[in-house]
């Protein structure tokens, strides 16, 4: 059996590790391997992810045409994928995200592809987006969709924009065997970190106000330590506000984080107050370090965080943000019940086995 991939852009981010544990997890069928992808500036992060992929048996194939800005290059994008999708006659074709959803879908039912699969791993018509933008990609992904045979959500939220066509839930998985958790240990301060992009839909700003408002409570503000770990677009942002606030003191800006196990055997809460998450893959790997997470009760984040048991969900602004970190820093044990929590429920539902294992079973291996 012959398996594609196709994704835009070769960086090692979420969807693109999804991608690569599912084929580690075919590892052993008699399958072989491919990921279509696009261009990136940043060699380094093209050498990163063509690496990872071969280590894997997978075999990479470059379409500079495939990017996510809409132009003329779609035209020439949508022949490549047609060609090469003739040329190498795969048994599944599974687009990741919304442009090749859209391109790679359509190329491949004109090359008479029999199993086309598509993964929803995130709408371009969420809320934060405007309206002309929303009913453009809403009609358009609807219309793609139509060109699949298999529509794939990863939470149950997404499913109901999909009237044309019947959809699947399959949860993220993660592979908890790549981390080391250690035993928590008492510490003087309780660690709350942000840890994604420095990104308009990661929120970081939020965060940033929401210590200042609990900095500045006089009973529990000196009770904990905050971490803003990442980097991207609002980086220098984030600085500013940070100084601007004054706490340089008090935030700690580390940048990208390469060693998670170190980081997340450091943390005790998680603050994620994400615009729109489709799912939140920090979440789990931070659940399987017995963490809870504080998050907006956007999109598919509900179905990965229980609020209440296994974190504290709001939908307003910092204040809510800020009202969520007290109580932790109110009742301590709330870290710990959760955290115990989060890894059960965690390693039940969003283990990679288990989502190999129903992909396998959309693959008809």
């Amino acid at each position: 059996m012959k398996i594609v991939h196709v994704q835009v852009i070769p960086k090692m981010s979420g969807v693109q590790q999804i991608s690569l544990d599912i084929f580690d997890g075919l590892k052993d069928k008699n399958v072989q391997k491919f990921v279509i992808c696009g261009e990136n500036d940043n060699q380094n992060e093209i050498d990163q992810f063509i690496e990872r992929f071969n280590a894997c048996d997978v075999e990479v194939i470059i379409v500079p045409s495939m990017r996510r800005n809409i132009g003329m290059h779609d035209y020439v994008c949508f022949k490549e994928l047609y060609k090469i999708f003739k040329k190498h006659k795969f048994d599944v074709v599974h687009t990741n995200s919304t442009k090749p959803g859209i391109t790679a879908r359509i190329a491949a039912r004109f090359a008479g592809v029999r199993n086309i699969v598509h993964t929803v791993h995130g709408i371009a018509f969420h809320k934060e987006a405007g309206f002309g933008k929303r009913c453009f990609y809403y009609l358009v992904e609807n219309f793609a969709a139509l060109f699949g045979h298999q529509n794939i959500t990863v939470n149950k939220y997404y499913t109901t924009f999909y009237p044309l066509v019947k959809s699947k839930v399959i949860y993220n998985g993660v592979d908890f065997s790549k981390f080391s958790p250690l035993p928590k240990t008492k510490r003087d301060k309780v660690h709350f970190a942000f840890f994604a992009r420095l990104d308009e839909q990661k929120n970081p700003l939020e965060f940033i106000k929401a210590v200042k408002i609990v900095h500045d409570n006089a009973t529990f503000g000196h009770h904990a330590r905050f971490t803003l770990a990442g980097h991207g677009e609002l980086y220098d942002e984030c600085k500013a506000l940070i100084s601007k606030l004054q706490l340089d003191d008090v935030i700690a800006m580390p940048g990208w984080i390469k060693d998670k196990d170190t980081f997340l055997n450091d943390v005790d809460v998680l603050c994620q107050p994400s615009k729109w998450e489709a799912f939140g893959l920090v979440f789990v790997e931070a659940a399987y370090f017995s963490i809870p997470s504080i998050a907006r009760a956007v999109e598919g984040v509900p179905e990965v965080i229980l609020d209440g048991y296994s974190g504290k969900l709001y939908t307003g602004d910092e204040n809510q943000l800020a009202q969520a970190i007290l109580t932790f820093l109110e009742k301590p044990s709330l870290i710990s019940e959760y955290g115990v929590n989060a890894k059960n429920y965690s390693c039940k539902m969003f283990d990679k086995e288990r989502m190999v294992k129903e992909y396998s079973e959309v693959y008809k291996i």
